[in-house]
């Protein structure tokens, strides 16, 4: 982007906040980053961060420009919250395309977009609107878009896509907000665990979209920790066999990669789905994940819609 249009977009960004007319705030959150860093090294971290921001540059169209990047994130302003819904729906398609053909190294984000007037200075956006945008894209899970309901009351989307509504949410440093998604997959189903730490989305190419939340891994580790930690005296005798299992759950996960912190997509073919008695159960290359406390007529559609798409898989 030239210095000329950059100059004119901030000038049109400072036009539409003076009127009192909300501006869009967008946050693009890498998933797994530090993982990767720590596994992979600095300069290949660079490198994908840099990968990142280059995609939000080629998708942030007319109406748009990068403010800052984070390391791990980029945050942009747009003129109008739709023009920021908008590139957020088409980086994520644009890094869908990007990892079909770069398998070996995903990338992954979580983005927020929020509308506000913030304050504007030379170089920053200030104001409530960006600490939302940004608390927005760090719950996202990798390949989510998620917006505010008053956002979703002002902007329309085109009709290949539709908003989701998740429930009110409490976002630190924020309060309490009703979040919405941008559900942009072409979904013909989804369903979610009752703490939405985990999300499957059927599409209409025939492949389960697994979406987890950022902190999913590290969270089930904890856990798992926390029953090891428990002393037998404590815990009796009938928490033996629990422990047990979770030495062996704890091995496994640190055997997952960092998928775990983004999104995975497989052929539905591939996938081994079945109904458990608290939710659904999927075996996915080898590995076994459950879904639990999921509504059951939810869970049953689901697996009824996967089985009619792979009538000769599992």
């Amino acid at each position: 982007m030239s210095w000329s249009r950059t100059l004119k977009i901030r000038q049109q960004l400072r036009t539409h906040i003076e009127a009192g007319e909300e501006i869009g705030l967008f946050f693009s959150d890498l998933r797994g980053f530090s993982t990767f860093a720590a596994r992979e090294g600095d300069h290949a971290a660079y490198e994908l961060a840099e990968e990142h921001e280059a995609a939000v540059n080629q998708v942030i169209g007319e109406h748009g420009i990068i403010v800052k990047t984070l390391g791990d994130g980029v945050m942009a302003a747009f003129e109008e919250p739709r023009d920021a819904l908008l590139a957020a729906v088409a980086l994520q398609r644009a890094l869908r395309a990007r990892n079909d053909e770069t398998p070996l190294v995903l990338i992954h984000v979580g983005i927020g977009v929020s509308g506000g007037t913030p304050v504007m200075t030379d170089v920053d956006f200030i104001g409530n609107s960006v600490n939302l945008a940004q608390r927005l894209s760090s719950i996202a899970k990798g390949s989510q878009v998620l917006t505010t309901a008053g956002v979703q009351r002002r902007a329309n989307l085109p009709s290949d896509l539709r908003y989701v509504a998740l429930g009110e949410r409490t976002l630190k440093g924020v309060g309490r907000e009703d979040v919405v998604e941008v559900a942009w997959l072409g979904e013909l189903a989804r369903v979610s665990d009752a703490g939405d730490r985990m999300t499957l989305v059927l599409t209409d190419r025939a492949t389960l979209v697994i979406e987890f939340a950022k902190d999913v891994r590290r969270d089930a580790a904890d856990a798992l920790r926390n029953l090891l930690d428990v002393g037998f005296a404590e815990a009796g005798l009938a928490a033996v066999w629990q422990r047990l299992t979770a030495r062996v759950a704890l091995g496994a996960l640190r055997g997952i990669s960092s998928k775990l912190e983004g999104t995975i997509e497989r052929p539905v073919s591939d996938v081994h789905l079945s109904l458990a008695r608290r939710g659904l159960s999927l075996r996915v290359a080898n590995r076994t994940l459950l879904l639990s406390n999921v509504d059951a007529s939810e869970a049953r559609r689901f697996v009824e819609v996967a089985r009619a798409q792979a009538p000769h898989g599992h």
